[in-house]
């Protein structure tokens, strides 16, 4: 081996080693994607005309069952010692055709019973929160938090049913869309656990009645992170996410019941 290739090699060698453990307390930027094996529980109302109320039902139980793996992205800008920003964003589409062993009332059409039934699920979450550290210490920190958990989700159903009088069939179809902005309150906690691992757990909960919306909210999330590097870290978690929101005016009313939970892998870095 060449004298110049030696050197090279042992520098940076050298730096490698002499590169310090990130410290995710006052590390400035701390990114993590990875995959988010999702379990829905979904209960929905479609209420025509704001008016006569629809059909409450299950979706999972009308249209399936089952994890669903999803890409997530969460992000966290410390621009002070005390202040955090914190981002997180995923979403997810999920299509299904059943049979329903119900009528089914969805918004301004009715879905007869036995009749196959074409469905759309889809939705994005995304949040927005401000942390400050209450109590902070060389190796944990615990702060307050405030932000905005904000949803938007569709539901779709569609159906060919046998027209009136028998002389053929007609597709009949309808669909909701919700966006609900809801503020959430909580604690978080970060704590140095040695040997480059950190334990992350939160909780967040906000109930609101306003205008048209009411609605309540809990989260919860723990996640225990492997950081050596900079640019290389791994870790695993569990989030649970709960919303209840009822809509009333007077075009458009429903109900949604929805929670979402399941582990969380994913890659990070810190710097």
């Amino acid at each position: 081996m060449r004298p110049s290739c030696e050197i090279f090699l042992l520098l940076a060698s050298g730096a490698a080693a002499a590169e310090p453990e990130p410290n995710l307390l006052t590390s400035r930027f701390n990114l993590a994607g990875g995959v988010f094996i999702l379990d829905t529980d979904t209960t929905l109302r479609f209420d025509a005309n704001g008016t006569d109320l629809g059909t409450e039902f299950n979706w999972e139980d009308k249209f399936g069952k089952g994890d669903i793996t999803r890409f997530r992205l969460d992000a966290q800008w410390r621009f002070a010692e005390r202040h955090n920003l914190r981002a997180m964003w995923f979403g997810t589409e999920r299509l299904a055709t059943e049979a329903i062993d119900e009528t089914i009332r969805w918004g301004d059409v009715t879905f007869p019973l036995g009749v196959a039934v074409s469905s759309r699920f889809a939705f994005d979450v995304y949040e927005l929160a401000y942390d400050y550290a209450l109590l902070r210490r060389p190796n944990y920190e615990v702060s307050g938090s405030f932000g905005v958990h904000y949803t938007e989700l569709e539901a779709d159903l569609q159906a060919e049913v046998t027209s009136p009088g028998q002389a053929g069939s007609v597709r009949i179809r309808d669909d909701v869309a919700v966006d609900a902005p809801l503020p959430v309150a909580g604690l978080r906690a970060t704590v140095n656990l040695g040997r480059s691992f950190w334990l992350d757990a939160g909780a967040q909960y906000f109930y609101l009645s306003i205008d048209k919306y009411t609605g309540r909210i809990t989260d919860f999330r723990v996640a225990l992170t492997w950081q050596p590097r900079r640019a290389l870290g791994f870790g695993i978690g569990y989030n649970r996410f709960a919303v209840d929101v009822d809509e009333e005016a007077d075009d458009d009313s429903g109900k949604l019941d929805w929670k979402y939970q399941g582990p969380i892998l994913f890659y990070s870095a810190s710097f």
